[in-house]
């Protein structure tokens, strides 16, 4: 229990500011690719850790192999492990048409695909809006898991 505590918590608070630090990048205009990345890897770590404090046991072992940076097979399964929902149908769509590009490490570094016209048409409003305001609750789960 103790150690999956000891990866859960830091794998949440880390997933946690990487969107706060997302949020930045946009409020301050910074790169919209840089935005889209730290947005997505955050949700990332916050999937993860879900999975984590769901069933550590379980999911631990998957997580790089099974998993790996692909944001809407993370969701399905957290939505699969929850029994509901994570994002709303608007937010799976934004996060649907991001993941290609997070896995591919394309918002990371400078690519091509920077330049082509769909690339200006990836958007994370409705994603963004409803990760952060999961952010309370999450935090109060994450901290019970972390008292048991």
């Amino acid at each position: 229990m103790a150690t999956s505590v000891h990866v859960t918590v830091p794998m949440f608070e880390k997933g946690r500011s990487f969107v706060m630090a997302g949020a930045l990048v946009k409020a301050y205009e910074g790169h919209r690719f840089v935005y889209l990345h730290l947005l997505c890897q955050g949700l990332e770590c916050i999937g993860k850790a879900l999975l984590l404090a769901h069933d550590y046991e379980k999911y631990e072992p998957k997580l790089k192999s099974d998993f790996g940076h692909g944001l809407e097979y993370l969701i399905a399964e957290v939505d699969k492990s929850r029994g509901s929902a994570f994002f709303s149908q608007e937010a799976h769509r934004e996060l649907k048409a991001l993941d290609s590009y997070y896995k591919r490490h394309m918002l990371r570094y400078g690519d091509p695909s920077d330049f082509k016209k769909e690339s200006a048409q990836l958007k994370a409003d409705s994603l963004h809006r409803e990760l952060v305001e999961s952010l309370d609750s999450l935090n109060t789960k994450l901290v019970v898991t972390g008292d048991a």
